[in-house]
């Protein structure tokens, strides 16, 4: 069976692109691996670990994804390409009154999306970057974050992670949207 490695976790927007490019591409049968950052893709992709990588190249609000840019080169085949509205959800512990969120931890990229929205309700708000949106949300209901945070996360993360959704659709702009590439290694 082949493997298809992608940024982020299970309930990330990267995993919903990834079910999108088995799709669109007729990949039958494919065993997903959620590798959190662009640097284990590719890392995992070159050692021959995983037969595909999905990445997130660009983001409609904030431009090109800093973390992909690092790592892509001339060495890795675009198979295709999608872009997918990314939508946004404001999530917290269930116990926690949101005049009491006083951190706000999400991957870079959600932050910079949300970042109009969220000052606007929130005061002296201290951001924490993680690794990925919906890692964001496991750490929280893992107690691995302050009781005092939020994440921005998909909504669904948030779900899962049994969290109370404080506001859907945060993004900056409705018509958010992020371009991912579905890749092979050419060498």
């Amino acid at each position: 069976m082949k493997k298809i490695g992608y940024q982020g976790i299970k309930y990330s927007n990267s995993y919903y692109a990834t079910l999108e490019f088995i799709n669109k591409e007729k990949l039958g049968e494919i065993e997903l691996i959620d590798l959190t950052t662009s640097k284990n893709v590719i890392d995992n992709l070159i050692s021959k670990n995983i037969d595909y990588a999905v990445l997130a190249i660009k983001n409609s609000i904030v431009g090109e994804v800093k973390e992909t840019k690092k790592v892509l080169n001339n060495s890795f085949k675009i198979i295709s390409k999608i872009k997918i509205p990314i939508h946004h959800c404001l999530f917290r512990k269930k116990y926690v009154k949101n005049e009491n969120i006083k951190y706000i931890a999400s991957h870079e990229q959600a932050i910079l999306q949300t970042k109009n929205n969220i000052n606007k309700m929130f005061n002296n708000i201290e951001y924490i970057y993680t690794k990925d949106t919906a890692l964001s949300a496991k750490l929280l209901n893992e107690n691995k974050l302050d009781k005092n945070s939020a994440v921005i996360c998909p909504y669904q993360a948030g779900v899962k992670y049994n969290l109370h959704c404080i506001k859907k659709n945060i993004e900056d702009k409705s018509d958010n949207y992020t371009e991912f590439v579905l890749l092979s290694y050419n060498k």
